[in-house]
């Protein structure tokens, strides 16, 4: 969920974009073992058939075998939300699109974001929501961060309409700087496309591993404290021409309560990716999707190494789901890999920490977990 907070007189409220259902994590796969050291005797040839897959660790061994093939590789992605159905006023319509440039090598990365858009404003607290208060809100952001395998430092320019007019806008910058090791988005990891909102940001092998393995990868995101993921192999199933290999990953809450479940279909001949998921949480329907993610065109970038380069999601209405048990799309994203080498020869260093803060941005420092603040009067040299 993404949020951008403002107070207006004296309502909060927030721009507000629920990508997917909120989940809390810990993961336990049935049968499944923790994350090892790599060893540069680990084969690196793409998964042909399957045919030595019949256990859920050797999936798990497979998947994680075809994610190396990524980990370094330069893309230019496109994601477009829209809301609908679409709103008669075209432009009141709720869209927002979102292109990232990344160069990914090994840990280093160096990712640039922009966005412009309008999103739903929600109001959130104990407040009164004004009367003539904003439903929606255009703004428009640009964002750097680099890691170079010691440092992060970010970047992040915001432009957004003012509440007391829509033709005016107000620009707000920050920075950070940090000695802990940062979360990178599930877009720089093909084998997440399908679960780039919600999940843990994880490669999908240390997903489906269990707790151990998430809690261990530096900085994955939440975990609730006493819930966990059981992982299990369902019967091979053939999608868009595909032999698939299906799990099933649960969310089981602290209480024993089932909250929410992935139905990946793993494309046997695609290097075990991703090629759908069903996406269920079990308090709306327990047989009925609330979101499904299809890749829509792929791409064979080396020989035997295959992207998928469109793909999208559809989310259905929770509450049309519950009382009338069809579904209605509410709705969807849509990607789109305009670029991407796995090839990053003759690259400098540089690249993972060459990040200026312009005079006036406010910049904050956290070094062994404290922080401190700093206003930059010059950019760095």
């Amino acid at each position: 969920m993404l949020l951008q907070i403002k107070l207006m007189g004296n309502a909060l409220y927030i721009s507000l974009l629920i990508l997917m259902p909120v989940h809390v994590f810990s993961v336990s796969a049935t049968g499944a073992e923790p994350d090892k050291p790599r060893t540069q005797a680990e084969s690196k040839e793409p998964a042909s058939g399957g045919q030595q897959i019949e256990t859920l660790q050797d999936l798990i061994r497979e998947i994680e075998r075809n994610e190396k093939f990524y980990a370094d590789q330069r893309l230019k992605l496109t994601r477009v939300y829209e809301k609908f159905p679409k709103a008669a006023d075209p432009d009141q319509q709720i869209r927002k699109q979102w292109d990232y440039s990344l160069t990914l090598q090994g840990q280093k990365f160096r990712l640039e974001e922009k966005s412009k858009g309008r999103l739903k404003v929600g109001y959130i607290g104990a407040v009164k929501v004004p009367k003539n208060g904003p439903k929606s809100r255009y703004s428009e952001s640009e964002s750097i961060q680099v890691f170079d395998g010691t440092t992060f430092r970010s970047l992040r320019k915001l432009l957004i309409e003012t509440p007391e007019n829509a033709e005016q806008t107000h620009s707000q910058r920050q920075g950070q700087v940090s000695d802990e090791y940062p979360s990178l988005t599930n877009l720089a990891r093909p084998h997440m496309y399908l679960l780039s909102s919600g999940a843990p940001k994880v490669p999908l092998s240390t997903y489906m591993k269990g707790a151990p393995a998430v809690l261990a990868y530096p900085n994955p995101s939440y975990v609730a404290p006493g819930s966990k993921i059981e992982t299990q192999l369902l019967a091979d199933r053939e999608f868009q021409g595909h032999k698939c290999k299906r799990v099933l990953i649960d969310v089981i809450l602290s209480n024993g309560t089932r909250h929410n479940g992935w139905e990946l279909w793993l494309a046997v001949d695609r290097n075990l990716l991703p090629v759908r998921n069903l996406s269920y949480t079990y308090r709306w329907s327990t047989e009925m999707p609330i979101a499904e993610s299809t890749v829509d065109e792929w791409r064979e970038v080396q020989p035997g190494v295959w992207i998928p380069v469109r793909f999208h999601t559809d989310r259905y209405d929770s509450f049309v789901i519950k009382r009338e048990g069809k579904q209605q799309l509410s709705w969807r994203e849509k990607f789109h890999v305009t670029s991407i080498s796995l090839d990053l020869q003759q690259l400098s260093e540089t690249v993972f920490s060459n990040l200026d803060f312009p005079a006036g941005t406010r910049v904050y420092i956290k070094e062994e977990g404290t922080v401190t603040e700093r206003k930059e009067e010059k950019a760095d040299p």
